[in-house]
């Protein structure tokens, strides 16, 4: 069962229903909740704020159905024991994350995309590669984009980061301006 399948069968709505509230086509929430189809940065937004949870849950990226804070004990905890595990990895997106959302769909769909499978093959034919190598790229990638991509995009506010660009995009962005005022709004 996909994420989307269970948050509607747990809401105890139809998805006409859900279709009506959510302003989204009954055919494409249909195409959700069979897994068929995955939503696109609009409509996951509007999904996972109709569900409350966040957009890498609804997605199937992350566990935990709210983005972690970074300036969360619980969150350091969970990245010290990642760190005694001798991995620097952290494979969540948090609230922290530059564009988040889009990032998490970014991922959902590299993880369904056969064009870069695909892509792959056409290179190891096109240059007779060893089959079981990549097999092993294909893996890696498979593998590792959930947890690389975010841990690179969450470290790049360090000045020294190749990734430092994304960081300084996003401090221009609406997204983090609208994050700086409710964060002032909290204190």
């Amino acid at each position: 069962m996909n994420i989307i399948e269970e948050l509607v069968k747990k809401s105890g709505k139809k998805l006409t229903q859900i279709s009506k509230d959510t302003g989204i086509a009954y055919p494409t929430l249909s195409g959700y909740n069979q897994g068929i189809r995955t939503p696109k940065k609009k409509n996951a937004k509007i999904l996972a704020d109709y569900f409350n949870v966040s957009v890498p849950y609804l997605l199937g990226l992350d566990d935990k159905p709210t983005l972690r804070n970074p300036g969360n004990e619980s969150f350091w905890e969970h990245f010290k024991m990642k760190l005694t595990k001798g991995t620097l990895v952290s494979e969540n997106i948090d609230e922290w994350t530059p564009f988040k959302d889009e990032l998490a769909v970014i991922l959902k769909e590299i993880n369904q995309s056969d064009e870069l499978a695909n892509y792959i093959d056409f290179i190891a034919s096109k240059n007779n590669f060893n089959p079981v190598l990549v097999k092993a790229v294909k893996q890696f990638i498979a593998d590792k984009e959930d947890e690389l991509l975010p841990y690179l995009i969450n470290t790049s506010g360090s000045k020294d980061s190749p990734y430092h660009y994304v960081w300084k995009a996003w401090e221009n962005s609406d997204e983090y301006k609208e994050q700086q005022e409710a964060r002032k709004r909290k204190k």
